[in-house]
């Protein structure tokens, strides 16, 4: 007897851990995977470190429809280094059930941004009637409320005093092309714009560019974000420009270190580069600099006549090139071989998705 009851309970036990394991129920962990797709460009640019982010985004604290611990993690998720939260003073389509300090989407966010390892940029967006007066970001702000006037002139100044940098958001949004307006002819005269979007959402502004170079103002690429950043249906500001393999638009930084300090200087310095859609837009030494340090040549052959070399991208950034008659899109992780003749000594090339100006493609030269 006393064994049939060992053997009874064994085999109730058996029968639990069967009925625990529930083969019926598996789970796909794919679907819930906490991980950050990196994006890999060059470490190091002429000894200033590389910082990959968006400066301009949304929550529901303005007329986003996300958290601002979800920008955070989207930011993580996507590869960023740099965060700013820039929501409306003005616009809040979300003012019947969510009022009160404007730096409460900021401080909401901090902790997070904290344990993502993401730099958190304090901003906010001043919206004005557009396009006579525009929009503008106002980053590095210390207290949001303090823009929070009737004159746009004098919310800007406000953040000036404050030590922000003065970012002007999407110029041609809306309206059918660049233009400069009264408005920010006078504050272009008074120094109060620092920088332009030459690239927001989904539209690229290549006067924008050209502006940039006359009146020193730093590049930015920004997705100006209001939904998920994964949604991309056609809205201004609900998601963003969508790729395969998925890459949101980015400020690309050369900072000296990781601290707000060291970026709050290089975007007064002007050293940043804007990334959108396998697009590359900027100043044109840095431009040359960064693509420069993105390619590798080594020689791989050679005959009686000729030399053949190959040309490596071991980087995340895409390059349409073009040399003598020929046109190549060298693609992420992929090489090119190439066959010159001996007495060549420089490979001339055009990268025709690397814009240094208007209506100008970056030309450089790679040593042999």
């Amino acid at each position: 007897m006393h064994n049939k009851i060992i053997m009874l309970i064994i085999s109730i036990l058996a029968i639990e851990g069967l009925c625990a394991q529930n083969v019926n129920k598996i789970n796909f962990p794919r679907y819930a995977e906490n991980t950050r797709m990196e994006m890999r460009i060059p470490n190091q640019i002429n000894g200033f470190i590389t910082l990959k982010g968006d400066l301009h985004t949304h929550t529901y604290f303005s007329d986003g429809s996300v958290s601002p611990d979800m920008r955070v993690d989207e930011a993580w998720k996507t590869g960023l280094d740099v965060l700013a939260i820039t929501d409306h003073i003005e616009y809040k389509t979300n003012r019947e059930y969510i009022t009160g300090d404007e730096n409460t989407s900021y401080n909401l966010a901090k902790k997070r941004a904290v344990e993502r390892g993401i730099i958190l940029i304090k901003g906010t967006e001043i919206t004005r009637k557009q396009p006579i007066y525009g929009h503008f970001n106002a980053l590095f702000v210390k207290d949001s409320n303090k823009l929070k006037v009737d004159d746009p002139k004098a919310a800007i100044e406000a953040a000036i005093s404050q030590g922000a940098f003065v970012l002007w958001n999407h110029p041609a949004w809306a309206v059918d092309t660049c233009r400069i307006h009264e408005f920010q002819e006078n504050l272009f005269k008074n120094k109060m714009i620092h920088g332009i979007e030459v690239f927001n959402n989904t539209e690229f502004y290549p006067r924008a560019l050209r502006w940039a170079h006359e009146k020193n103002l730093t590049v930015f690429s920004n997705s100006d974000v209001h939904t998920s950043i994964y949604a991309n249906d056609g809205v201004h500001g609900a998601g963003c420009a969508v790729t395969v393999p998925y890459r949101r638009p980015m400020t690309i930084i050369f900072a000296k270190d990781r601290s707000q300090a060291s970026i709050k200087e290089a975007m007064f310095s002007r050293r940043t580069l804007a990334f959108f859609d396998g697009y590359l837009a900027g100043d044109k030494q840095l431009l040359m600099d960064f693509c420069l340090a993105c390619l590798s040549v080594s020689q791989i052959a050679q005959n009686d006549t000729h030399i053949t070399y190959r040309i490596d991208n071991r980087y995340d950034i895409p390059f349409l090139l073009s040399y003598g008659k020929s046109k190549v899109l060298l693609s992420p992780n992929r090489s090119l071989d190439i066959k010159l003749e001996k007495t060549v000594d420089k490979l001339k090339l055009d990268l025709e998705n690397v814009f240094v100006d208007e209506f100008q493609t970056l030309s450089m030269s790679l040593s042999l």
